[in-house]
């Protein structure tokens, strides 16, 4: 989640406007926001971005004003324990568990109970101490709120934009944005001669794994922005151009498999992505090529796990390494026609204390998704990962290796070995290929069935992040009872000594 980008010394005042919303008919949670502090006003942190929080599933918040993790964090416990909205903002205001009082906060909190077609629920509050103009309005699908703003119209043509604007749930937050936009909308951006600095627009969709930044559907940032160009016009832009391009972009298409890539010779077929739509303003970097240890000690491997050379993301710097700086490598395409099963395997180093986190995504012409992600440090140790293709045998598609730094220049990450193949030759993870979840929907016994006895923990959470079931299993075959479940979607997750696997599930 985005509160692990940040330490809880790094209090920052964030006066700002903001909007979270759901749709109901579709069951997607957004958040959208700006301020006047950027990335550099923040000492590296990704400038309004840090205020947000999506809670998958469940719902959204905006921590704002006198801004600081520990509140941010309490906000996010609370929704996960099943505080309403309203429930979790009495919950802050009576206890406010960091420094500083309440009457200097503000926040705006939403959720959505069942899903698509269920209910709604919305809440703010604005402080007494927040400064002028300061104020939240209230829908029953949305919270708007902001201070010292230019006037209450800031809101209203929020809210306004917000109502008015056709198409799905990510256009009308815009238009919320839209709405807002004008010199001095924060008073502090009159002398920049723009609404604010920096900008965000947040929705997940019932589909998405990871709440991280940068991994949901729509996860667009601008941290920074030059003299008189406003951040929602930059953000609309980057918007506009996710929109029109939602396909792959490799120049090298791979037909044959195993495919293999152990980077003795660069990238070979593999791509720096340095045009990345979703981190549009900071000074984010590239994979860099080693051969022996990196520089930082207490982080990166010694070694290749495989001949001599791999690749790895160097964080030292502040602002320039951490926090939350962006790494991306694009696969070539990969015509999938001439398989029937289709896995892509790599080795990964995660070790330095400040260690952010490695995702896989994947793109099939539609969008990027997230299939895979760790986060944390792992053991000074390569480790293995295996990520299941099956869904997209038959199609052309394109990965990407997307870390993200954390805290500090411990947070090197490395990886080599990279193989696409119709087998796992892994041992422990050859088990996973045939994992079977019967039937799904179900609703009075759920079957897992492996191709082999296998250890491996079986974690199921339900909508509200809330953990339901977990077991450590060494069976080829479990059966769960679900007869006395809700009904709705779950996710399940299987992760062993080196992989992990999570799946969507539904109970009726």
């Amino acid at each position: 989640m985005l509160l692990a980008l940040f330490t809880l010394q790094q209090v920052q005042a964030q006066h700002t406007f903001s909007i979270v919303a759901v749709d109901s008919l579709t069951g997607e949670i957004g958040n959208a926001g700006a301020t006047c502090l950027d990335i550099d006003d923040l000492n590296g942190e990704e400038g309004a971005l840090v205020i947000s929080d999506i809670i998958l599933n469940t719902g959204a918040i905006s921590s704002q004003a006198a801004w600081n993790p520990i509140n941010q964090a309490a906000a996010r416990a609370r929704m996960e324990l099943g505080d309403s909205p309203q429930e979790i903002i009495d919950w802050l205001v009576a206890n406010d568990p960091a420094p500083g009082t309440a009457p200097s906060r503000q926040y705006g909190v939403v959720d959505l109970i069942g899903g698509p077609g269920g209910t709604p629920r919305s809440a703010a509050f604005t402080g007494g101490q927040n400064g002028s103009v300061a104020n939240d309005i209230i829908g029953p699908n949305y919270a708007i709120q902001g201070n010292i703003l230019l006037s209450q119209d800031v809101l209203d043509d929020m809210e306004f934009g917000f109502l008015n604007t056709p198409g799905t749930l990510a256009d009308k937050l815009l238009g919320a944005l839209q709405g807002a936009k004008r010199v001095g909308a924060q008073t502090s951006c009159t002398s920049n001669q723009t609404s604010s600095k920096s900008a965000f627009l947040r929705v997940a969709k019932m589909e998405d794994l990871y709440s991280n930044y940068g991994h949901l559907t729509v996860d667009l940032n601008v941290s920074k922005t030059d003299f008189a160009e406003d951040p929602i016009d930059v953000l609309q832009d980057t918007y506009d151009f996710y929109l029109g391009n939602p396909g792959t972009d490799c120049g090298t298409t791979i037909t044959t498999f195993p495919y293999t890539e152990g980077f003795e010779n660069g990238l070979g077929d593999w791509a720096q992505n340095d045009g990345d739509v979703s981190h549009i303003g900071s000074p984010d970097f590239d994979w860099v090529e080693s051969s022996g240890t990196t520089p930082t000690n207490n982080t990166g491997p010694e070694a290749a796990f495989e001949g001599e050379t791999y690749f790895y993301t160097e964080a030292t710097g502040a602002n320039v390494g951490f926090p939350a700086k962006r790494a991306v490598l694009n696969s070539p395409c990969l015509d999938l026609s001439g398989i029937t099963t289709a896995f892509f395997t790599f080795n990964y180093h995660m070790f330095g204390s400040d260690t952010g986190n490695l995702s896989v995504r994947v793109n099939n012409g539609s969008g990027w998704t997230t299939l895979w992600l760790e986060d944390g440090a792992q053991g000074d140790s390569w480790n293995s990962a295996v990520i299941d293709l099956n869904a997209y045998v038959d199609q052309t598609v394109q990965l990407r290796l997307d870390s993200t730094t954390g805290l500090g220049e411990r947070s090197d990450i490395a990886i080599d070995n990279v193989r696409v193949a119709e087998d796992v030759l892994s041992v422990d993870t050859l088990a996973l290929q045939s994992i079977r979840i019967t039937p799904n929907p179900a609703s009075n016994l759920l079957t897992i069935t492996f191709n082999n006895d296998i250890s491996s923990s079986i974690i199921i959470f339900d909508m509200l992040g809330r953990k339901v079931y977990d077991t450590n299993n060494q069976k080829s075959t479990l059966k769960i009872d679900v007869s006395s479940w809700n009904s709705g979607m779950y996710t399940l997750k299987f992760k062993g000594d080196g992989y992990q696997v999570a799946r969507k599930i539904i109970i009726n």
